[in-house]
Order: structure tokens, then sequence, then C-alpha cells
């Protein structure tokens, strides 16, 4: 591949990354690009920093999976009450059709 090739590949691979980040930022209202972790990624001058910062967030993923992190021990404690109110809900929305179709019913017969 000549130079130029390259020149333009990078350049495609560049845009479609940033128009990546601007989809994200629309569907989740959320710029990656303000994230203390893009800072720190931009700040790094060697593949080793990278990597430093990389096993950091891994070791940060690892703690949470293991329940070891605050926000996990969080929602191991919101588990059991998400669940009763996803259920709770269920049991409303089916309750709710029952009287929509009642109702329905009603107005036909009327």
């Amino acid at each position: 591949m000549s130079s130029a090739q390259q020149a333009i590949s990078s350049t495609e691979n560049v845009k479609l990354v940033i128009d990546a980040l601007a989809d994200y930022a629309k569907q989740t209202g959320e710029d990656l690009s303000s994230n203390p972790f893009a800072d720190k990624f931009q700040q790094s001058n060697s593949p080793e920093d990278i990597l430093q910062l990389l096993e950091e967030r891994e070791k940060a993923f690892k703690e949470y999976r293991d329940g070891k992190g605050t926000q996990r021990r969080l929602i191991n404690c919101l588990n059991p009450a998400v669940t009763v109110l996803h259920r709770f809900s269920g049991i409303l929305s089916g309750a709710a059709g029952l009287v929509s179709r009642t109702y329905h019913l009603v107005g036909l017969l009327t």
C-alpha cells in the first residue's frame, strides 16, 4: 500500500471513530471526551503508559465483578428490590390490560 493510500485509510479511520463517538454521545447523552479516562489516555506518552491505564481499568473491573467495589455492593443490595418492583409492575400492567379490555368491550356493547 502506498503512503498516499495509507494516509487516506488513516483519515477514514479517524473519521469513523469521531462519527462513532458522536453517535454514542447522541444515543447515551454521555460525551466520552469528557471522561477522566480520556484525559489520562491523551496524556499518555508511550505504549507502556497506555498499558498501565488498561491494567488499572482491568483491576477496577475485576473488583467490581467480584463484588469488592462500592458500586457492586450497592447493586447487590438493590437487586432484590428491583426484582420485586419488576414483578409488581408486570402484575399491574396485566391488571391494567384486563381493565382496558373490559372497558373496550363495554364500549362496544353500548
